[in-house]
């Protein structure tokens, strides 16, 4: 290789242009390849390095696929560029080296910020609305505020229940006018120093506990509802619901008690009259069986703790069918009405007369140990002196005529069963011995009772 060449190959090598090379004489033709396809190579790198990346490589070798390599890393580079700015953070690059550690890291940083940036966006957007919403809110605020004291003080002319507000500390209290109206107090002759807490009828003491407390002790920490019986001004009770509600101001604990006071004597009158209903016989007033198994009960737990004794007797109407069959079910009524109230009258406000249906009667009657015979027989004499007044029927003057059956407690049984079947015995006992009598049960009782039964179902006799 001539000094020529070596200036040619230095020229290329070091960047510098070469304006004519087909004037170039080389002596060696491997020469003159090696610097056409430097001069290819060159040319490549520099469109490479100007972002031009579609020219074919015609050169070959190793070095050729070099440049190809490049030139497709380069290009996939590229694209993966665009698609990071399009929004796709997607994108690593795995093929070279440093270079990728800091472009995945770009990439990640790049998602990053963006997704603070779009978080900034939203927190400015909702931070916007929320004071957007509280202009509107403070403005609407303001007319509500308005309209609620419009509102409140339309609401305590023309409301049926008492309105209240009472200061913890002081004492000092404010009331509606329907609240004085309620307790037939006015402006004028109510006491400033007024408690409820004394005006409470001695019986509801316990429920309204919570009164005493606000007044006694200055204290309520929760909202509360009572029923109880107040004093009125003219020293009527008025059966009332109170519900007070405690309010906070600066301190912690409450400071007032705001509240509302309901007359309930139509509804307490109306629960009274239904559970009179539910206990009682519709018919004679009498209690029903519900409420006899509940006097039973007492009556056997004063026996036992009196070591005391009570008879129990069962009773029905003689040819009562026949009365309606004969003068209507309303002359029935009448007879039904008028026996429980004979029975009523003949035995003490201490005993209980009930009707357990159709015409089945039963009393219970109290006396002492030993004493069960004489009080028997005292009790039917009155009972049978008094059926000898006549029954006015409408149609008919009729007397009354009844078999009872009796037991003794706990003499003849010492639970409730048995003395209800005891005394079942002795009325098929008495009804056996010709009706219009008493029966007290005995051994003998239980068989009549079972023959009779045996006879029923066989069809022989009627049932009584």
């Amino acid at each position: 290789m001539n000094a020529d060449s070596f200036t040619i190959l230095r020229q290329i090598l070091s960047g510098r242009s070469i304006s004519s090379f087909e004037e170039i004489h080389f002596e060696n033709t491997e020469i003159e390849s090696i610097c056409k396809e430097l001069i290819t190579i060159r040319e490549l790198l520099v469109k490479f390095s100007n972002g031009d990346l579609d020219d074919n490589i015609t050169i070959r070798g190793a070095i050729a696929g070099c440049l190809k390599t490049l030139q497709a890393n380069l290009r996939h580079l590229t694209w993966q560029v665009q698609q990071v700015a399009e929004g796709d953070f997607s994108q690593r690059v795995e093929f070279m080296g440093v270079f990728s550690q800091a472009f995945n890291s770009m990439v990640v940083q790049l998602e990053r910020s963006l997704t603070d940036l779009r978080e900034s966006e939203k927190r400015l957007l909702k931070l916007n609305n929320e004071l957007q919403d509280e202009i509107r809110f403070r403005k609407a605020a303001e007319k509500e505020v308005k309209r609620s004291e419009e509102r409140w003080n339309l609401a305590v002319q023309c409301s049926r229940d008492g309105i209240w507000d009472i200061n913890l500390s002081s004492k000092e209290a404010w009331y509606s006018e329907r609240f004085l109206e309620m307790f037939q107090y006015s402006s004028e002759d109510l006491p400033e120093d007024l408690r409820w807490d004394l005006l409470v009828h001695p019986d509801d003491n316990e429920a309204a506990d919570i009164l005493y407390r606000i007044y006694a002790l200055g204290e309520c920490h929760q909202p509360f509802s009572v029923e109880c019986r107040i004093r009125c001004h003219d020293d009527s009770y008025l059966w009332v619901r109170i519900r007070g509600m405690p309010i906070k101001e600066d301190a912690d604990s409450p400071s007032r008690i705001i509240g509302v006071t309901s007359d309930i004597s139509f509804q307490k009158e109306t629960e009274t009259a239904l559970a009179h209903r539910a206990m009682h016989d519709n018919l004679t007033g009498l209690p029903n069986r519900y409420l006899l198994d509940d006097r039973l009960r007492q009556h056997v737990a004063n026996a036992l703790r009196n070591d005391s004794a009570f008879i129990f007797v069962m009773m029905d109407l003689d040819n009562f069918k026949g009365v309606n069959d004969t003068y209507g079910h309303s002359a029935g009524d009448i007879l039904l009405i008028e026996l429980g109230k004979q029975v009523s009258n003949c035995i003490r406000n201490t005993d209980t007369v009930a009707r357990l249906g159709g015409d089945e009667f039963v009393f219970i009657y109290t006396c002492a140990k030993g004493k069960e015979l004489f009080a028997t027989e005292q009790v039917m004499h009155r009972l049978y002196q008094s059926f000898q007044t006549q029954v006015n029927l409408g149609e008919v003057m009729y007397t009354i005529h009844s078999s009872m059956g009796v037991s003794f407690f706990p003499q003849h049984a010492t639970d409730v069963t048995s003395l209800f079947e005891r005394a079942d015995e002795a009325l098929y006992l008495a009804k056996e011995r010709g009706k219009n009598t008493f029966a007290i049960w005995e051994p003998a009782a239980k068989e009549v009772a079972e023959k009779v039964n045996r006879e029923t179902k066989a069809g022989l006799r009627p049932t009584r």
